[in-house]
């Protein structure tokens, strides 16, 4: 029993962003249906805009900076910053705030930029992830949680029993 709740407060320790990450999130979206949101737009944007554009990505690169090279968390901050800038958009009402029609042109920039650097990543990782001898350590070495590496390394080695099976190749 002190095994698995040491474990536990490891793994708390070690992903505390992405254990506080859905409640800033559910916080976000609470705010945005009360009265005082709905009131008073302009201040509602201001906080969106700081929490969202700035607070969060500043976290996140402090989360992610032990764990990465300065690179890749800064890319990885500002793809959160402009993640955070279209979820206050969305979460603002239509045809309300100051700054965000104004940026609303980044969006469209954003999005392609993003997508290619996704796509990029997510080949890599899938070329990585079913190429023949996966090591899981070099997965969470770049900042891919854990459970994240055994549930991809399941799936690829489901996929692959199934391929075998379907071509007949066997194991």
């Amino acid at each position: 029993m002190v095994r698995v709740h040491s474990r536990i407060v490891e793994t708390a320790r070690n992903h505390w962003f992405y254990l506080l990450l859905p409640l800033w999130l559910a916080a976000g979206w609470n705010l945005s249906t009360t009265p005082d949101a709905i009131a008073d737009p302009i201040m509602m944007e201001r906080v969106f805009l700081f929490d969202f554009g700035v607070f969060l990505p500043l976290l996140y690169f402090v989360f992610l900076r032990s764990r990465v090279t300065l690179r890749a968390a800064l890319i990885r901050s500002v793809g959160m910053a402009a993640a955070g800038l279209a979820l206050a958009a969305w979460l603002m009402p239509i045809g309300e705030g100051e700054v965000l029609p104004i940026l609303a042109w980044l969006r469209w920039v954003a999005l392609p930029v993003i997508i290619a650097i996704e796509l990029a990543a997510l080949v890599a990782v899938v070329r990585y992830v079913y190429g023949e001898s996966p090591n899981e350590q070099a997965l969470i070495d770049q900042g891919i949680p854990p459970i994240v590496v055994n549930l991809m390394l399941a799936e690829a080695r489901f996929w692959k029993h199934v391929f075998r099976w379907l071509t007949g190749k066997g194991e």
